[in-house]
């Protein structure tokens, strides 16, 4: 696997700095809470931080309908083609465990173009946001 500079990091750390740019994406995606929860989740473990260099991203193991998937609750970086290359090591992670699929819901219409490019599938809407899935292959069915 190549290296994706994706590093697990201690929530605690790093919540008050990513307060400001996690409440701006809430807004943006019409989620004013989702600071709250987010900080929630982390805190408790059930979700988890990762930093890369150009910013960050927080993955939520999720069951829904008895399937294990993995929620990616919201990401941001900076550097440009991010899905290109963190994708790899979230896909990586995902197949360590049991999920079935990777997702992510967004505001963003660009994803409509790029996400397709890179194996994800429409999974419907909700709020206003579309809803993207990466099938793990053995899984998927």
């Amino acid at each position: 696997m190549t290296k994706s500079y994706l590093q697990c990091v201690s929530w605690l750390n790093h919540r008050d700095r990513l307060k400001e740019p996690i409440t701006r994406i809430g807004n943006i995606a019409n989620d004013p809470d989702l600071y709250q929860k987010i900080n929630e989740a982390c805190s408790n473990e059930w979700a988890f931080l990762f930093l890369a260099p150009d910013g960050f991203v927080v993955l939520w193991p999720r069951i829904a309908n008895n399937k294990a998937y993995i929620e990616v609750t919201i990401a941001s970086c900076h550097g440009g083609n991010a899905m290109l290359r963190y994708q790899p090591h979230i896909i990586e992670l995902a197949k360590r465990g049991t999920a079935a699929f990777i997702e992510f819901a967004t505001a963003r219409k660009g994803f409509n173009k790029v996400a397709p490019l890179n194996g994800w599938q429409r999974g419907g809407a909700r709020d206003d946001l579309t809803i993207w899935r990466n099938y793990l292959g053995k899984h998927h069915g």
